[in-house]
């Protein structure tokens, strides 16, 4: 048994420990150099997890997580309800956040295998990944901020989203009027993946503050 409590902890921490842990050593490994990625992009983090012990680590943990999400999906669904959402609605952020870590899964078995078709596979993967989470987040803050106006997390969930939202408005403007655009890619990419997970730990205090996580239980 594990309290409802610990899921949206574990859901952040997992993939940030993940992708933190394969840079470390695949860059030990000589496989990626030696960088700040967030500020330097000098990787990808697809690139973390596709050679050496750091693929095994990638795909031994990011599955796990992609499980975590859907777990964490299907509760943020019960949450909203036991607050009053709408059954359709809440279902609604429920599919799409799913929908994300599926894509996700995808992503994950496709590093590392050769050929245009997982290229392609893992492009889709991540691109459906990163667009339906912050779809599911955005969808999200948004009903707590119906349900639960005075919920002190409440603005950190909106700060998120409008950083998320920004940030992906400047890629779109870079990529368009910046040549060398491509060579920053990458820290964007890391950046995305960053906030991402840190929405799902706020949610975890979001939780304990509407007593979700005191009156639940879940099966892992």
């Amino acid at each position: 048994m594990l309290s409802i409590r610990l899921i949206p902890l574990f859901t952040g921490l997992l993939p940030i420990l993940a992708v933190h842990t394969t840079y470390l050593v695949s860059a030990s490994e000589g496989y990626v150099a030696w960088c700040f990625p967030y500020i330097e992009s000098c990787t990808s983090i697809s690139a973390t997890g596709r050679y050496g012990s750091a693929f095994f680590i990638f795909k031994g943990t990011m599955i796990p997580a992609a499980a975590l999400q859907m777990m964490y999906w299907v509760l943020t669904y019960k949450w909203l309800v036991t607050l009053g959402d709408r059954l359709l609605t809440a279902k609604s952020i429920m599919f799409v956040g799913i929908i994300a870590a599926m894509f996700l899964v995808i992503y994950t078995v496709a590093l590392g295998a050769a050929g245009d078709e997982f290229r392609l596979q893992r492009r889709i993967g991540i691109i459906v990944y990163f667009t339906f989470t912050f779809l599911a987040q955005l969808l999200l803050t948004w009903r707590v901020g119906k349900l639960q106006r005075q919920e002190p997390s409440l603005p950190l969930l909106v700060a998120i989203c409008y950083f998320l939202l920004g940030t992906g408005l400047l890629t779109l403007v870079l990529d368009i009027t910046f040549e060398n655009y491509a060579e920053y890619e990458d820290a964007f990419e890391w950046v995305f993946a960053l906030g991402f997970h840190v929405f799902f730990l706020v949610t975890w205090k979001t939780w304990q503050n509407t007593g979700f996580s005191v009156t639940e239980k879940a099966r892992l």
